[in-house]
């Protein structure tokens, strides 16, 4: 009887082999229970004392929730080259994540990293990832994986979920379409981060995208995840659907007869889970499970073998364990935008920021201007970028460059970001205020109305008419600075030739505002390099669903035309020259390493930051041999008038190619050129080195490619390195008092299937007195103040949408200047979802 109990409680001991705890809780649950692992929100267990669980979380630059911080998003940490760098911002984001957790807030299953190519400019979510070159993707990737799942040999920090697999690059009707790619597309430019992810970081989680892949859907693919993912790399995490693509396997993609079979196809093809949340329906795949096993397509045995690896995962959260046994357990609320955090996120954005343009040193500008106009649809907000959460502190341009300059600074939205009926207007006004000012800071861009999830843009050039309000500040005031803030690559060759100071400011996380400023007026120098090709022109791009690389016209390696702006390009406010290039051998053997050495000399007068970058390439290979390939970079920090040494290895492994008939990595014996530079077309060095040929041995989890690096001194560390003290832990921001009038309204959000940072909502007021102006709030956040003009009785605003949906949430708007008399609010949805009105205030000042 003993022993008996000892074996019924396995499932509770910490000390019991992972394994058999797994074994053991699965015993205990009914087929029902194990049914409802397989959607994303798990109802509880009352007989086990296991409480709700959703399986749902964002992190991809910053948790999605309240107050928390919110770093440059993923096209910009791609733009700082700095891997370690990104290490610091995931330790960051994984600390918030666990705060939430110990404070019952939320789980720790994060839908992150998106490390999909940024193949093509035109995808909505290409600001989601790091790079359009698989190798600098995956040094970055694999750096926010480490830190995100943190070192504890036994508990992981947060469980990170890669996605989307693979290839979804095209978001117009993504559930319908299938891409087509040959097999050594797929093994050297589409698998690589993925594959870095899984086997040299052991990333707990994979997302399968919502596309099909050469006609199967990828959610029913066996070749795609059990062959390739589970067997071939060695996967031992969970996979999960995208939203609702176990259902369109049947509905969308017309692959299964029936929904019973398209949720057993998923089974058998080794998907765990289907993406879904809704406060009264199960996932699709909840429901259609049940009848998968009435009718024999799938036996209870391989759903356990499902079960098992979303339980495996729970436990090795923690979650079943006493908190006191988990170091992780001890991160406190405190640390959510704490000080310490938002000094990180102002760094990260300082270190994206690309200087693309800097004719006669225009920049940095003096911080005695006496005049200076900051216009543009994005001076006056803080544009984080899509995937965002709501913090309280977030500084936007106009802000940022307010604080640095001493003399006088003024302000005109310019235009619309699309084309609005009073942008003729709004651009007189920018015009005006650039023929009074010495200086004019133009910020433009795009958002998340031209480029987002379900939204893909079909030009390259800025939306709107912001080219004609560029155009016609440029007319009168011949000191015109150029911010852009892209999704990403950005037709901009008017303005390359006639405007003289360009940077690219990105979506840069909270801090965007300090750190263009910090950048523009010369407390920084900056140092980002492009993440992706910038063209001329969407003519200078191959059909949009043409998945094809080697050899077509696609990305730095591939691409035929002259770029605007070259892969890995950027400006400095010094001069820096590369040289002493050497290489340690002229002859590689296999699974050796050349060893590349160069000097980077920093000739001005001020310090600066330099990437060095070495490509390889073998002329001799023909048109579906990349012109050239990224295998090493490194960021360092030089002194004005100082050298400094800078030593990368480039293992064998970099040389592969993969040979589709004999299904391996393979490297072809000959001569290799190695050419050394600071982008992909300013190679300053080119060395020579005789390569032999053979096979590079396939390695699986448990294994290491030969790029894998760990530093222990800066990878080794406890969660709590990145605090210098306890103060550090928290914010020093203090509470103002308020006296304003206010008045709350109650919503409940409902979510619309896809993800979008914020609805379009519209206020109806009875009266207004003239230019009142009012200031909206979410949980205690500002959104934007707002002006009511001639008595008008209704204004279109926008709202953040809350981490969660179906839970309560208030709207505050407080009254600034003026009175106000509110009336209703009315609330549109994206989508399908129907606009709806509140009327009732919740609460008021008075």
């Amino acid at each position: 009887m003993s022993l008996f109990t000892i074996n019924a409680q396995t499932w509770k001991d910490p000390n019991a082999k992972i394994e058999n705890r797994v074994e053991d809780l699965l015993s205990k649950m009914t087929l029902e229970e194990k049914i409802s692992y397989c959607g994303s929100r798990i109802p509880e267990i009352k007989r086990l004392g296991i409480p709700y669980f959703e399986w749902y979380g964002e992190a991809l630059h910053g948790i999605i929730s309240w107050n928390c911080t919110q770093f440059p998003q993923n096209n910009a940490m791609g733009s700082t080259w700095n891997p370690d760098l990104m290490f610091d911002v995931a330790t960051a984001i994984s600390n918030e994540a666990r705060a939430l957790k110990n404070a019952g807030r939320k789980e720790v299953m994060m839908f992150s990293p998106t490390v999909n190519m940024a193949r093509d400019p035109r995808w909505g979510r290409n600001e989601e990832c790091y790079s359009e070159d698989p190798f600098h993707m995956s040094e970055m990737a694999r750096m926010y994986v480490r830190g995100m799942q943190g070192n504890d040999p036994k508990y992981v920090k947060t469980v990170t979920t890669v996605k989307h697999y693979v290839a979804n690059n095209v978001d117009k009707g993504r559930e319908k379409i299938h891409s087509y790619i040959n097999k050594k597309d797929l093994y050297e430019y589409y698998f690589p981060a993925y594959k870095t992810c899984i086997v040299d970081e052991k990333a707990t989680g994979i997302m399968t995208a919502l596309n099909g892949l050469n006609g199967v859907p990828c959610s029913a693919d066996k070749w795609l995840v059990n062959d390739v993912l589970r067997n071939e790399w060695g996967f031992k995490g969970y996979v999960i659907a995208d939203w609702t693509a176990v259902e369109g396997i049947e509905t969308r993609m017309h692959y299964a007869k029936s929904q019973a079979e398209a949720a057993a196809m998923a089974i058998k093809a080794g998907v765990d889970q289907e993406c879904y949340r809704n406060k009264v329906k199960k996932a699709p795949m909840v429901y259609a499970l049940p009848q998968s096993l009435e009718q024999g397509l799938i036996t209870e045995e391989e759903l356990n073998i499902t079960v098992k690896r979303l339980l495996r995962l729970r436990f090795m959260t923690g979650d079943f364990d006493d908190a006191k046994l988990n170091p992780y357990s001890n991160i406190p609320k405190s640390v959510l935008e704490c000080d310490a955090h938002k000094n990180l996120a102002l760094k990260a954005a300082e270190q994206s920021i690309v200087l693309l343009k800097n004719e006669n040193n225009i920049l940095p500008l003096k911080k005695d201007i006496k005049n200076v106009a900051v216009v543009g649809p994005f001076a006056d907000r803080c544009w984080m970028g899509i995937y965002s959460g709501n913090p309280q502190h977030k500084v936007s341009p106009l802000e940022g460059i307010k604080k640095a300059v001493k003399g006088n600074v003024t302000y005109a939205e310019g235009c619309s970001i699309e084309e609005g009926a009073d942008d003729s207007a709004k651009i007189k006004e920018a015009v005006a205020l650039a023929k009074k000012s010495e200086y004019v800071i133009v910020v433009v861009g795009n958002d998340e109305t031209t480029s987002t999830e379900n939204i893909d843009r079909m030009s390259l050039k800025l939306p709107g008419n912001q080219h004609e309000l560029i155009k016609a500040v440029r007319k009168v005031n011949k000191n015109v600075i150029l911010a852009v803030v892209p999704s990403g690559s950005t037709s901009i060759g008017w303005e390359q030739q006639n405007i003289p100071g360009i940077v690219c400011a990105w979506a840069n996380g909270q801090e965007q505002g300090t750190a263009l400023a910090n950048v523009l007026f010369g407390d920084v120098n900056p140092g980002g390099k492009l993440n992706t090709t910038w063209y001329q022109s969407v003519k200078d791009l191959p059909d949009f669903h043409d998945y094809k690389i080697a050899g077509g016209n696609r990305t730095y390696m591939y691409f035929d035309g002259k770029p605007l702006y070259p892969f890995g390009y950027g400006l400095s406010y010094t001069d820096f020259d590369i040289d002493k290039v050497a290489i340690d051998k002229k002859k590689l053997e296999a699974n050796g390493s050349v060893t590349v050495s160069a000097t980077i000399k920093n000739n001005g007068k001020v310090d600066g930051d330099e990437v060095l970058q070495v490509y390889i390439r073998n002329a001799k290979t023909g048109k579906k041999a990349p012109k050239k390939a990224l295998k090493g970079f490194q960021r360092v920090s030089v002194k004005a008038g100082q050298s400094t040494k800078v030593e990368i290895q480039i293992p064998y492994e970099a040389f592969t190619y993969y040979n589709a008939k004999k299904e391996q990595y393979m490297v072809k014996k000959g001569t290799y050129e190695i050419l050394v530079g600071n982008s992909s077309e300013n190679i300053t060095a080119v060395k020579k080195v005789d390569v032999k040929g053979g096979i590079v041995p396939k390695i699986k989890v448990g294994q290491k490619s030969a790029f894998y690096k760990f530093d222990s001194k800066k990878h080794g560390r406890n969660w709590d390195y990145l605090y210098q003290n306890k103060s550090e832990m928290s914010s020093s921001k203090k509470e103002e008092k308020d006296n304003s009038d206010w008045v709350e309204y109650e919503i409940v959000f409902v979510d619309p299937g896809f993800y979008v940072n914020t609805w379009d909502a519209e206020l109806s007021f009875k009266s207004a007195t003239k230019e009142a102006i009012i200031e909206t709030f979410m949980a205690g956040n500002s959104i934007k103040s707002y002006t009511i003009l001639n008595n008008q009785t209704k204004l279109k605003i926008k709202i953040p949408i809350p981490p969660e949906y179906g839970q309560p949430v208030r709207l505050k708007i407080k009254t600034r200047k003026g009175e106000v008399t509110h009336e209703s609010i009315k609330i549109i949805p994206p989508g399908d979802v129907k606009p709806f009105v509140i009327s009732k205030i919740i609460d008021a000042s008075k």
